[in-house]
Parts: C-alpha cells; sequence; structure tokens
C-alpha cells in the first residue's frame, strides 16, 4: 500500500514547477530507498538465519529477528552476559542479528581455544569499524586503517603499536605524576563543599587530570565546554554504528565529536603536541607519516580519549562508593595506607607514594581488582576472520562476531567455586582460602577468566596501569583526608547507563549526592603525592 501509494501520490503532480519536480523526484526516492531496504532485510534474514548445525546453538528472542539488537539497545554491552545466565548450560552460545551472529563464550576453557586463534578471531577489523562509524573516517584515509588482511595498509594495528610502549616505563611514570599533580586542587577545592555530585565530580576530575597528562599545557580538554560535548559523543557513541544518517540519528553524538575533533585539530595547528606525552606524538607521528591529514588524526585522537576515560571514571565511582558503603573495610584500608604508606614530617608534611601503595597494600590492591570483577559488565570482542572449527567443535562462520563477557566468566563457579557470586575482597591476594571440603584450600588467585576487565591476551587494555595509578591514587588521596556519607542517608545502589556501549564500568544515569567531611583529626594537614621512577606498574591480574 506504501509503495502504490508513492506511485499514485507522483502521478497527480504538476510537474510545470521546480518545487513539484522536486516533490517527486524525492517520492520516486524515498520508494527506491524503501525498495532497497526491504531488499537488503530479506537477504540478510534468509543468509543470516541459515544454520549450520555444528554453530554452536541459537538462543531465540521474544521479536523474531530484531529482539536481540533492541535487548543491546536497551541494556547495552550487559546484555550479552545477560544472555548467558539466562542459560548457563551453554558453554557457547549465539544470537542471530539478521546479516550476521554473535558467538557469546561462557565458558572459561574456550578462551584458550579463542587464543589459539588469534590470527583468525581477531580484533583488528574492529580498529575499522570504530574509525568509520565512531569517528568518521572515509575514502582514502579509511583504507590506509584498515587491517591488511581486508586489503587496506594496516594502520591501525601500526598505531596501536606505537603508542603500547608508551604506557610502560618512563613514559607512564612521566604521565601518572603529571595526573598525581592534576588531581591536587581537586581535592583542594572540597574543603569548601559540603555537598557534591560524586560522580560528576569523579568525570570531572578524572577528564581533567588524564587529559592535562596526555595533551600538556595546551589540553583542550581544560574548556569545559569540550570537556562536556567530549561526554555528549561519548555517552551517545552507540547510537554512531548504526552509521545511518549520524547528523540525523545520532545528533548529540555526532555533534560532540565534530566540536571535538574541531578542538584537537586547532590543538595540533598550535603545536601542543610538540610539548605532550610520548603517547600523543606516537599517534600523530605514526599517522602523518601514513599521509593522514590533521583532521583526520584529530578523528582518530577522539577514539583514544573515549578510551582513555571511558571506563576510568565510572571505575573511580565504583571504587569509592564500594569502599566508604562498606565501613569495616573502609577501616581496613585506611588502617594498611596509614601504617604501610603514611609518612609524616618534621613539619607535618603528609606524604604518600603511590609506589608504596602498589608494593606494601595488598588488600588495597585486591579490594580494588575484586571491585572492577563485580562491575563490570566488559565483553571482549573479535571478527571472525575465516571460517574457523574451534575446539574442534563449534563451527563459526567467517564474518561473525565472538565475544567474550566478562560478567559471565568472572563470576562462573568453575573458577571461583561456592564463592562466585560473594564480595571478597581478599580474593585477589597472592592466595586465598575460602569455601569448604575441597574448596578450603590455600590456591593462587590467578586463573584464567578470573578478571577480565583489562580484556583477555593477546588483546590486552595497554592503559591498564595508567587507569589503575589513576584510580588508585585518587582513592588513597580521599580515604586518608575525607568522610563521604550520601545524602539521601542510605548507601544505595544508584542506576546505571546503558547508552555507552563503550563503557563497561556501570556510568551512573542519575546524580549521585553526598556529603563531603574532612576526616576528624586531619582538619588542617598538608599533603603531598608522589611516585618513585620504575614503579609504575601494577601488579594485576588479566585474563
Amino acid at each position: 500500500m506504501y509503495i502504490s501509494g508513492l506511485f499514485i501520490a507522483s502521478s497527480k503532480l504538476k510537474l510545470g514547477t521546480e518545487q513539484n519536480k522536486y516533490l517527486s523526484v524525492m517520492l520516486i526516492t524515498t520508494f527506491i530507498l524503501a525498495l532497497g531496504l526491504v531488499s537488503a532485510l530479506g537477504y540478510a534474514i534468509y543468509h543470516g538465519t541459515r544454520h549450520d548445525p555444528r554453530e554452536p546453538p541459537v538462543i531465540s528472542s521474544g521479536i523474531p529477528f530484531i529482539g536481540h539488537l533492541i535487548g543491546i539497545a536497551r541494556h547495552g554491552i550487559e546484555y550479552i552476559g545477560l544472555q548467558t545466565r539466562k542459560h548457563p548450560p551453554y558453554p557457547i552460545l549465539s544470537l542471530d542479528m539478521i546479516a550476521s551472529k554473535i558467538h557469546v563464550v561462557a565458558s572459561p576453557g574456550l578462551i584458550y581455544a579463542v587464543q589459539r586463534n588469534n590470527k583468525i578471531i581477531s580484533f583488528d577489523p574492529l580498529l575499522t569499524i570504530v574509525a568509520k562509524q565512531v569517528a568518521g573516517l572515509q575514502g582514502d584515509a579509511l583504507n590506509i586503517i584498515r587491517e591488511v588482511e581486508s586489503e587496506g595498509h594496516g594502520l591501525g594495528r601500526e598505531i596501536m603499536n606505537a603508542m603500547i610502549p608508551t604506557l610502560t616505563g618512563k613514559s607512564l611514570d612521566k604521565m601518572t605524576h603529571q595526573i598525581l599533580r592534576s588531581l591536587r586542587p581537586f581535592f583542594d577545592d572540597l574543603d569548601g563543599i559540603h555537598t557534591v555530585d560524586l560522580y560528576d565530580w569523579c568525570r570531572h576530575a578524572i577528564t581533567v587530570s588524564s587529559t592535562d597528562a596526555k595533551y600538556g599545557h595546551l589540553n583542550p580538554y581544560k574548556d569545559r565546554a569540550t570537556a562536556d560535548e567530549f561526554w555528549s559523543f561519548q555517552s551517545n557513541f552507540s547510537l554512531l554504528l548504526a552509521d545511518l544518517f549520524p547528523w540525523l540519528t545520532a545528533r548529540k553524538a555526532w555533534k560532540g565529536r565534530e566540536l571535538v575533533v574541531s578542538a584537537m585539530t586547532q590543538y595540533y595547528l598550535l603545536g601542543g603536541h610538540e610539548n605532550s606525552s610520548d603517547i600523543t606524538l606516537a599517534l600523530f607521528n605514526t599517522a602523518r607519516d601514513a599521509g593522514l591529514s590533521i583532521e583526520e588524526t584529530a578523528r582518530l585522537e577522539s577514539i583514544v580519549t573515549i578510551a582513555l576515560l571511558s571506563n576510568t571514571v565510572p571505575a573511580t565511582f565504583w571504587v569509592l562508593f564500594d569502599l566508604y558503603s562498606r565501613p569495616k573495610l573502609l577501616g581496613s584500608i585506611r588502617e594498611e595506607i596509614e601504617h604501610n604508606v603514611l609518612r609524616v614530617t618534621a613539619h607535618g608534611l603528609h606524604i604518600v607514594n603511590l609506589s608504596d601503595i602498589r608494593d606494601n597494600c595488598p588488600l588495597l590492591i585486591s579490594t580494588f581488582q575484586e571491585i572492577l570483577r563485580t562491575r563490570t559488565t566488559a565483553a571482549s570482542m573479535r571478527i571472525v576472520m575465516k571460517d574457523v572449527l574451534l575446539a574442534q567443535q563449534y563451527f563459526l562462520k567467517a564474518g561473525s562476531i565472538l565475544t567474550m563477557p566478562a560478567e559471565a566468566i568472572g563470576r562462573s563457579p568453575n573458577i571461583w567455586g561456592s564463592s562466585a557470586d560473594e564480595f571478597d575482597e581478599r580474593r585477589y591476594m597472592k592466595s586465598v582460602s575460602s569455601g569448604t571440603g575441597i574448596e578450603n584450600k590455600t590456591r593462587d588467585a590467578r586463573r584464567v577468566g578470573g578478571l577480565m576487565t583489562f580484556g583477555v591476551p593477546p588483546t590486552l587494555c595497554p592503559g591498564r596501569h595508567l587507569a589503575s595509578g589513576e584510580i588508585l591514587g585518587l582513592a588513597a588521596m580521599m580515604v586518608l583526608q575525607y568522610d563521604l556519607f550520601p545524602a539521601s542517608g542510605v548507601w544505595q545502589e544508584p542506576r546505571r547507563s546503558s547508552l555507552s556501549l563503550v563503557s563497561v564500568m556501570g556510568p551512573l544515569k542519575d546524580p549521585f549526592n553526598t556529603i563531603v567531611r574532612k576526616r576528624e583529626g586531619f582538619e588542617s594537614t598538608s599533603w603531598e603525592f608522589r611516585l618513585e621512577e620504575g614503579k609504575g606498574n601494577f601488579p594485576l591480574q588479566v585474563g
């Protein structure tokens, strides 16, 4: 009825005016687009729903063909982990996404099989997808980024390889030290505040301190308007993935991205990168040598900023929330830091060395990792490049997506036994004792799937030590100096937003108003936070 109506309306037009000519063309174009969409959908449904009996079992949704898409739109990446909890018997399952399938690994044992096939089940194609649909790269620049296996130049992988070394050693120490310096004024400002939105405070403090360390004194994110536009971009980022007229369908994200790209382009033109961090220079130089323009490089840098901030902010909030909502644990953490790290000079200066936290605060380090384990919705993703038989049992078609949800695997009884769903602040200490009977044995906390917040080898978050240093440094500053109380009077779990697919640490949907008070006996103390060179890496479990 709709298609025939288009032709009837078009045939009745008098084409003697430019306006009617335009309207006629518009109607015919709409018809062609609608016909093309119907044809493409039919093709996708026919090819996407054909099931090879060797493939993992397909989980149906309440709404045929689009039910899982709606679920991801509503719940974000958390939806994938939700499916594994609904269907616990399956070590791997499939979600039909019309044109392709998402294979969800729910068994720690299959992680080994994925790792053994890392050339076939690869992360690299995702770099191209993000460069195109999130950063907005097009044409020759996109082909330069594209992986070699897809006949591109492989710049995405080259940039990753150039940046990874800058997040260790002296480069890491330099950035962490700058972050600690930049955080100091945010704590000074708390002295005059009685109530603060704790999540917004964390977001602003982390945004400025992290980008100061990365971009130097011409940091474009010092401008609050630019920072706010970045968070509009980041928070609505998932809408860009549809790549369907983004200036209309993803207006907030598109507008925020374009303003961030403009600010970064101006930053480069002013030479800001010449006095920045090693990681910023690594990206700029690699992109320039490959032939990308300054504006195209700015688009790539917008993705790096997302990686820098998207999970550090909510992780920082949850560390504070989970410490302060457990008074007994908070007291133990304070005692550990005060006894093993804090040094007071003859003049009353309180000195905390972040390196000493790394070496002498096993409870804090373990608690931090347990908070990541229990709060994360991370799902490590790969693209299947060629048909492959996983673990000699499960057939995965080329072009399908494979994901390993940290929430499902990290809470598996196969890994942690009967304590899998419990919060155990001592879980990641060098040895733990938990459970009863056979489980009541001292055992190494490191195990496959035990903590996947930072990814799965060989694709790990290269900035995990930088983020950990910043979060632990901020947490130490807070717990030593301030008491926090929820303005509502109760530490009630806040609602989490599902709109940002890239943020896997549960960003908040609403403000979290908090009463801030100086700790009794510490009202007039002065503080200094340091980092000893060569000790920026933290003993974290990965994969």
